[in-house]
């Protein structure tokens, strides 16, 4: 262990404002290359037309992509992609190129995959279909860590002791108590396993007795993150600060865990409810949360909640509604709703058997669909082959084309002049 000069008085300072007005929101900027030129390959329904964008990416650092399964855009526009055949998240920048270094080398040789997420703190999520979630964070990576705080050294004013703590003991005693405990000194660790703990991807959760297969994953607000449950049900977690790390650059950064703090939907096969849910999507607006979930289980397959108060959820989507009648999914695997792009908020489905992306209003009025070949006016359902994952990100839709081992991007006729770059 180290001890850091001349930074007490500094650290200090900086835990007495963590704890005292809430930690502040890690992230990073530089903004990628845009997209390709679309080809004039048109997929179609109704007046509206969905251009496939060229090319199709299908290499990520020399390796065929196998398997896509789910893919996520994060804050700062690069493109994660659960690559299961591969054991691995691959990761692009916008244009298709393959993003390499940068701790990214982390996210291979993984025991299994089966969906990612992230937040607005860049938190990368990661669950394998078992009972952990395991989570990595871009920024850390990508800055690089010199030392992990080993304890802080902290006077107890009531009992008039000096106490050993680490970082996680010293925010739950200083929450219950405020003022009542004093960092008077920190020590940090080069070791070089307790560096590279925090550098790869670690468990955020394990349900301790095992009764859990997780599916999906979304980062939410207000430091949340949410599941999907084989065992019918969808569960909210809450990010605990575990531990505190000085970057390469001089400041700080955090490690996380995660703490169980409620079910949204449990099981039942009615509105509201759920039975072997899959892909998940939290969106925001003002101070409305809304949970969309799939299930590959019948009714009510692509459902919508609303959280009104603290944990009081209720169904969101009209029971008459297109996107709630029965038998119109088989199996929907992802959903993703497009943030207030050119103000549509639509929302987009995966089907894995019906090879196709199905789109919907807000309200969940059928609008089109994407991925269709249409010829005379007859859609056939052959460019996609067993879809899995969807996402959307400033006018393009991305597919994990994962029967075709590829990434499949689309963009609306209507709105290609407003494609970024185009």
């Amino acid at each position: 262990m180290v001890k850091l000069q001349p930074t007490p008085f500094k650290l200090i300072a900086t835990l007495t404002s963590l704890y005292l007005f809430g930690f502040v929101l890690i992230s990073c900027g530089g903004k990628m290359s845009l997209p390709s030129s679309p080809q004039n390959v048109t997929f179609s329904a109704g007046d509206t037309t969905y251009i496939h964008l060229a090319p199709d990416w299908t290499f990520n650092n020399g390796i065929l992509l196998s398997e896509p399964c789910d893919l996520v855009i994060g804050p700062d526009d690069l493109v994660f992609v659960a690559d299961r055949g591969n054991r691995r998240v691959a990761v692009f920048d916008r244009a298709g190129s393959s993003i390499s270094g940068y701790g990214i080398e982390r996210l291979t040789d993984l025991d299994s995959i089966a969906a990612i997420g992230q937040d607005e703190k860049l938190n990368l999520f990661l669950v394998t279909g078992g009972s952990a979630i395991y989570y990595w964070n871009q920024y850390v990576n990508a800055t690089g860590v010199q030392s992990v705080l080993d304890h802080l050294v902290v006077y107890d004013t009531t009992a008039t002791d000096t106490l050993n703590l680490s970082f996680e003991e010293y925010g739950y005693l200083s929450t219950l108590q405020a003022g009542r405990y004093v960092v008077i000194d920190a020590l940090f660790s080069t070791d070089p396993d307790r560096i590279d703990s925090v550098l790869g991807p670690s468990i955020f959760y394990q349900e301790p007795n095992d009764r859990a297969r997780y599916r999906g994953v979304a980062g939410g607000p207000d430091e949340t993150v949410y599941v999907t449950d084989l065992y019918d049900r969808v569960s909210r977690f809450k990010l605990i600060y575990h531990n505190l790390v000085v970057l390469e650059n001089g400041q700080y950064g955090f490690t996380y865990r995660g703490e169980y703090d409620m079910d949204v939907a449990g099981p039942g096969t009615g509105m509201g409810t759920t039975t072997d849910p899959a892909g998940i999507y939290i969106q925001v607006q003002g101070s409305q949360h809304y949970i969309y979930f799939s299930q590959t289980a019948e009714n009510f397959r692509v459902q919508k909640i609303r959280e009104e108060g603290t944990g009081n959820f209720f169904p969101a989507f009209s029971p008459t509604t297109d996107i709630m009648q029965l038998g119109r999914f088989g199996i929907p695997k992802d959903i993703w709703v497009a943030e207030q792009y050119l103000g549509n908020n639509w929302i987009f489905v995966a089907e894995q058997d019906s090879n196709r992306i199905s789109v919907f209003n807000p309200m969940g009025a059928f609008l089109m669909y994407a991925g269709v070949k249409d010829s005379s006016g007859v859609q056939v359902f052959d460019e996609l082959f067993a879809p899995e994952g969807v996402a959307h990100s400033k006018g393009t839709l991305y597919v994990a084309d994962t029967g075709n081992n590829r990434i499949v991007r689309y963009a609306l006729s209507t709105d290609v002049e407003n494609i970024p770059g185009e």
